[in-house]
């Protein structure tokens, strides 16, 4: 009888285990899990189903995606991060919430002057409000998800 009782207890919190009671992401094992590389911006998209509908990119130029691909960011845990543009770098501060998937960053920083791509990163970045994606791939959008930035791990 104890076996028997030991046994469903484990048919019972087994699956509690593997897939617990809280479906919110993990904000730290997305965002500070490396250094993050800008792929494009995309345009034209379906935020909720950017498998169906992912957008245009903005950019397909290889000489403007050289630079656009350069461009990083680093997330720490402490909620700073860092970043690299073209010929300088910027830091700033950042904070998701993975209750409604929102996203802010405040507080940017640049060591150069801005302008052209550089500018146009920092102003997407400042404009940011949203979140998806996961520890490989993350796209971040303004508040009208029609458009987002698109990173990938370097």
């Amino acid at each position: 009888m104890k076996k028997i009782i030991s046994y469903i207890f484990v048919l019972i919190a087994l699956p509690l285990v593997f897939c617990g009671c809280n479906q919110e992401d993990d904000v730290f094992e997305i965002f500070a899990s490396g250094t993050w590389r800008v792929n494009n911006y995309y345009t034209d998209c379906n935020w909720n189903n950017l498998a169906y509908k992912p957008g245009n990119p903005v950019f397909t130029n290889e000489n403007d995606l050289k630079i656009v691909n350069s461009f990083t960011v680093v997330f720490e845990k402490d909620g700073t991060m860092k970043g690299e543009i073209d010929g300088g770098t910027f830091t700033a501060q950042w904070h998701a919430e993975p209750k409604d998937r929102s996203f802010s960053i405040t507080n940017i920083n640049a060591n150069i002057n801005l302008s052209g791509k550089n500018a146009e990163f920092i102003t997407r970045l400042k404009n940011v409000k949203f979140y998806q994606g996961d520890s490989k791939t993350m796209q971040l959008a303004p508040q009208e998800k029609t458009t987002y930035i698109q990173f990938n791990h370097r």
